[in-house]
């Protein structure tokens, strides 16, 4: 979902805008603000993908405002509106960057036009990921997403890795696109913030990013999965509920009311890999995550997932990794 802030000191142009943005699907009002100086404001804290930006107000100017803003971050959309066809202005917003210069009032089919035009572009930019993000759910193999995830991440990093608000929204557009492949048969549609916070915090470096969207991934699964057979939304509220403990095949089966040969069935057939394997998959990579963003040790780490033995845990670490735990430890420290 495309985040809109709206900047003009006309109340009732800013309402206009609103109800009409709300009426185009993929693109929502952020905030709003009456001159520059909020509109700086709102830009710090919301981030915006896309501004509209009156050019004369009180405070500060939307010319004043949009230099600014220009000075952080290349890559925010910026559309200029003005009541009037001034040529000064508009070799300003050229001289600015700004998309496009907009002379009010701004029609509905202007507007639609704009953004539709705005969307192409950023799909084409972002498009390969996200064909390669659907391939790997499209095929229901979970032991290939999750070795296939981190590459991708890595592309995605070395490309648009320089510009963190741009990485962010691209993350968010990815994310929100899954997620509406995995809702449009359940008319339960959610924004990808309201499930999965994301900002620089969350994604500001690449495994970050990777645990990010592995999340995202992982949900995609099991909505897919549980429209195909409802029965598992008990099993995965029991393995989301306990993933920190030593749980195995027969606690499942003993508190989600499901014979074992049934269970195995439907997740091969959901995701080609058994229920432990599944949850070994969750495990390490939260593991990951703790070997990454803490000092615990490899002992500490195990206890927490619910591994009793250190030297299991190191295994089973290994072969889904590919690597031991000191490798990985090292490949993160060198990645930094």
């Amino acid at each position: 979902m495309n985040r809109i802030l709206i900047v003009d000191d006309d109340q009732i142009m800013r309402k206009a805008l609103r109800v009409m943005v709300g009426k185009i699907d993929g693109f929502i009002v952020c905030a709003e603000a009456m001159n520059g100086k909020q509109a700086l404001e709102a830009y710090e804290k919301y981030k915006p993908d896309i501004i509209f930006m009156d050019l004369v107000m009180p405070t500060m100017t939307g010319v004043e405002a949009a230099e600014i803003i220009r000075k952080k971050d290349s890559d925010t959309i910026i559309y200029f509106i003005s009541a009037y066809n001034n040529f000064e202005l508009a070799k300003q917003a050229v001289k600015l960057k700004v998309n496009e210069y907009l002379v009010k009032p701004v029609s509905m089919k202007l507007l639609s036009d704009v953004l539709m035009n705005q969307r192409v572009e950023q799909e084409s930019k972002i498009g390969y990921y996200l064909e390669l993000l659907e391939e790997i759910v499209e095929q229901k193999d979970f032991k290939n997403a999750y070795h296939k995830l981190p590459g991708i991440i890595k592309e995605i990093y070395e490309k648009y890795g320089q510009n963190n608000e741009q990485l962010v929204s691209n993350f968010r557009y990815l994310g929100q696109r899954l997620l509406v492949s995995a809702q449009k048969m359940d008319g339960q549609a959610k924004e990808i913030d309201e499930l999965f916070a994301i900002s620089e915090l969350h994604i500001g470096e690449p495994m970050l990013g990777e645990m990010w969207m592995f999340k995202v991934i992982n949900h995609v699964f099991l909505k897919n999965s549980i429209r195909r057979y409802p029965v598992l939304a008990n099993v995965f509220s029991y393995i989301d509920n306990n993933i920190h403990e030593e749980i195995g095949l027969s606690q499942i089966i003993d508190n989600c009311a499901i014979s074992q040969g049934y269970l195995s069935r439907i997740f091969k057939d959901q995701f080609n890999v058994s229920v432990m394997e599944y949850l070994h998959m969750r495990k390490i990579h939260l593991a990951k995550g703790y070997f990454y963003l803490t000092n615990d040790s490899v002992a500490e780490v195990a206890f927490k997932l619910g591994y009793n033995e250190s030297s299991y845990f190191s295994k089973v670490f290994k072969k889904y990794e590919n690597m031991t735990i000191q490798q990985y430890k090292k490949s993160v420290i060198a990645s930094n």
